[in-house]
């Protein structure tokens, strides 16, 4: 039994944890390009009321 639990695993869920694996990747890079543009959004609002008379 357990083989034929194993061999389902890698012929049938294989695809699927792979699947996962990469929306998961994309969502990390997503987040962490949104997280950069914030930061940088945030210090250029902060340096333009700093310096503004």
């Amino acid at each position: 039994m357990n083989e034929i639990r194993r061999l389902y695993d890698r012929i049938g869920l294989a695809p699927a944890r792979a699947a996962r694996t990469w929306l998961a990747m994309q969502w990390h890079r997503w987040r962490t390009w949104h997280q950069i543009l914030a930061r940088i959004s945030h210090y250029r609002a902060r340096a333009a009321r700093t310096h503004s008379p």
